[in-house]
């Protein structure tokens, strides 16, 4: 019994491990920047501003935006700004699921 949850936990940290691998923002490429829910597109674009990033796409409902920032420490500015999570734009048009953001 021991092995089938020492292999569970494993399996459960490896899987873990390769998501954060696969979100980990890059310099230079568009992230997702999710906020709290409820936030406005105005607070999530002053938010951008403020962190020195261009808007690619803003949507309410799952608070989130993509953007795009040239400063190394861009994704740090963005939390700072009150970003929740800041993953790697790719990945997050998957996790969010939304039928109209990710055929765009």
């Amino acid at each position: 019994m021991r092995e089938i949850g020492f292999g569970l936990v494993c399996g459960i940290a490896a899987a873990l491990g390769a998501f954060l691998i696969a979100a980990w923002p890059v310099q230079g490429r568009p992230v997702a920047a999710f906020f709290p829910a409820g936030s406005s597109a105005h607070d999530m674009a002053a938010a951008i501003a403020t962190a020195g990033g261009s808007l690619i796409r803003i949507d309410t409902t799952p608070a989130v935006t993509v953007t795009l920032g040239e400063n190394d420490r861009f994704i740090g500015a963005l939390y700072q700004a009150g970003a929740w999570l800041v993953i790697d734009a790719g990945l997050a048009r998957l996790c969010v699921g939304s039928a109209e953001w990710s055929s765009r």
